[in-house]
């Protein structure tokens, strides 16, 4: 294996191509000038093979002789937010638009990865899918079901990727075994009832009382409807009824989230909700539309390939830099597409050194602290390195 130190030529352009990314933020599926740049880069590294999937998502493929083949995963789309980081000299250029995910940090890393592993061929054999995916904010399905979908990745054995996090010390690798992060579904309800003045509510069927029944139900329902030890979450987020204060309306709207780390759970709610929906209009008289649609699934790590994650963290940067994860999350991500299809790992990067870089994901005020990013390039390199040792029976 190599050492920390061999990667330390690379700092430069690894943060280089940070910087520039997170100036020039782009959302969703319309990351153009995103695919152009790493298209570029991939170039000059002499990455002939180079696969455009969905709208602007890439796949480079660097082949290195017969031995297993891993997929490398990196988003590169932002968060349509205005960064409030005035005193940076690389803050976003783009108004309402800004890397407030680290979605910049995860491209470059991979890139530089990419750069490093070309250099040294004589390092570790095999192939490796590199897979820059726009999207992963959404809107959904996300970028990865059209990488999953093109058939490109179903020969890899194991994917991998990073995320960034200011929840963790700067440097460090931390992972949740098994149940990571959850499924994230949306649940939207319309509530029909009759109109009438507000002074003479007898005369109505009222769905902003209907639209408080259903929002107080349905927390009952995790709390009596599940096993405790299972996890999951129904949150109504936005509610919509009425336009002045002496008009009971006609309709009332809830949406919100569904999350669940299991099949059974996520159906078992699906239909409960929708039973609590049902039996509270058909007590008051009105009637409904109901819809429940599927997000990311949950994200399930394989113990193998957390088990490599760790174990390369510990050999490159030192046992005291890798953190075990005993609760799972309730966020979402669709690198779950990637292991619902073959086994694979998320860990996250921890970014926060100090005051500067402890804003969490989705602030504007998000930044990283850039002497944590080379620690996940070697992480990355360091799969690849120590899976294709082990496919030889050698020891890292």
């Amino acid at each position: 294996m190599p050492n920390y130190t061999d990667f330390k030529p690379y700092e430069p352009f690894l943060i280089e191509t940070r910087r520039s990314l997170h100036m020039h933020p782009e959302c969703g599926f319309d990351v153009v000038q995103t695919h152009d740049f790493v298209f570029a880069r991939l170039r000059e590294m002499g990455i002939r093979t180079i696969a455009h999937v969905g709208k602007n998502s890439l796949l480079g493929i660097l082949e290195n002789g017969a031995g297993p083949i891993v997929g490398l995963r990196a988003d590169m789309d932002a968060l349509p937010l205005t960064e409030a980081n005035p005193d940076l000299t690389y803050r976003s250029r783009v108004p309402g638009r800004m890397h407030a995910c680290g979605h910049d940090a995860h491209t470059a890393m991979l890139l530089t990865a990419a750069k490093f592993l070309k250099d040294h061929p004589n390092l570790w054999h095999g192939t490796v899918k590199l897979i820059f995916q726009e999207a992963e904010e959404g809107p959904s399905p996300g970028g990865a079901e059209g990488i999953v979908a093109s058939g490109l990745v179903d020969d890899v054995a194991c994917f991998y990727a990073l995320h960034v996090s200011p929840a963790f010390p700067s440097g460090t690798i931390a992972i949740k075994t098994g149940e990571a992060l959850a499924a994230a579904d949306t649940v939207q309800i319309t509530l029909y009832g009759k109109g009438a003045h507000a002074a003479y509510p007898h005369l109505s069927v009222d769905p902003v009382l209907m639209q408080a029944e259903v929002i107080t139900a349905l927390q009952a329902l995790v709390a009596r409807n599940l096993d405790p030890t299972e996890n999951a979450v129904v949150t109504i987020s936005q509610v919509h009824a009425g336009t002045t204060h002496n008009i009971i309306p006609e309709t009332a709207f809830l949406e919100g989230t569904v999350r669940t780390f299991n099949d059974a759970t996520r159906t078992l709610l699906k239909r409960g909700i929708e039973d609590v929906v049902k039996g509270i209009t058909a007590m008051r008289g009105g009637t409904y539309d109901y819809k429940f649609t599927y997000g990311y699934d949950a994200t399930i790590n394989a113990p193998l390939a957390a088990a490599d994650f760790q174990g390369v963290t510990e050999c490159l940067l030192g046992k005291d830099r890798f953190i075990p994860i005993s609760k799972a999350s309730m966020g979402a991500e669709d690198f779950s597409k990637y292991i619902r299809h073959k086994p694979g790992c998320i860990a996250w990067l921890g970014t926060h050194h100090d005051e500067t870089d402890g804003y969490s994901l989705h602030h504007p005020r998000f930044n990283v602290d850039e002497n944590a990013l080379l620690s996940g390039v070697v992480v990355l390199a360091g799969v690849v390195i120590h899976g294709s040792k082990q496919s030889k029976g050698e020891h890292a």
